[in-house]
């Protein structure tokens, strides 16, 4: 408001709107992501993860920078709750893999689903999604208060229906931020491509709430005002309220 006073001559009440109409653009830079991160401000959010694998990213890669500390620090993990989401994806390695060579298991692989996935690699469905004991775990996630999931599947990078089915399961629960490991990270790996899922589903409510607010203090919101936000690595993005 100062300085569209400046640039106006207009005093504008502080409890008033600003008028957009003499505004062409605003290119804006901000840290409330960072800070958020930096201080543990971000939105409440849980890890819907495959069933036995509950603490795959607190484990993470294992990394020591330090490697000769006598104490080691790891990071906070974002989420607070997590769920085992019971389905599970493989690749299919005929003759390498010994989930198929077993003896107890020989009965089970003849039931597996081959499928392809996106990057052309063949894959088994040793176990398809659990919808109904997935949406009584939603539910009681939903009774704790957490509204935003980031949801980490193996192998999702190339098989995402399952990624899928559990993100609309979710939101036709009310879940109001939804983060799909596939949709945010395309990666092999998922470690890296799960801590980038929940760095998501933590900064980006939080983030979006920054941006409604700041959007509130002009009239119409700042609708045919083109506002660009600086990112990380210099370049711009458009605002997305």
């Amino acid at each position: 408001k100062y300085l569209y006073f400046k640039e106006t001559g207009t005093p504008i009440p502080s409890d008033k709107p600003i008028d957009g109409s003499h505004i062409d653009w605003i290119r804006m830079g901000t840290t409330v992501a960072t800070n958020a991160l930096l201080e543990r401000k971000g939105e409440r959010m849980a890890l819907l993860i495959n069933k036995g694998f509950k603490d795959l990213l607190f484990i993470g890669n294992q990394a020591r920078p330090k490697i000769f500390d006598l104490e080691i620090i790891t990071p906070e993990v974002l989420y607070e709750e997590v769920v085992e989401v019971d389905c599970r994806v493989i690749p299919a390695l005929p003759g390498r893999c010994e989930l198929q060579t077993r003896g107890d298991n020989i009965h089970h692989y003849k039931k597996w689903q081959p499928i392809r996935g996106t990057t052309q690699e063949d894959l088994l469905i040793c176990k398809d999604l659990d919808s109904e004991q997935l949406k009584e775990d939603l539910i009681k996630l939903k009774s704790k208060g957490i509204e935003s999931i980031a949801v980490v599947l193996a192998h999702s990078y190339t098989f995402q229906d399952h990624e899928l089915q559990v993100g609309d399961i979710a939101k036709s629960l009310g879940f109001k931020h939804v983060s799909l490991s596939h949709q945010v990270m395309p990666m092999v790996r998922i470690v890296p491509r799960g801590f980038t899922a929940c760095a998501d589903a933590y900064l980006t409510p939080h983030i979006k709430k920054y941006v409604q607010g700041f959007a509130s203090g002009f009239k119409d919101s700042l609708k045919g005002i083109n506002v660009l936000f600086m990112q990380s690595d210099g370049g711009l993005t458009p605002m997305d309220v």
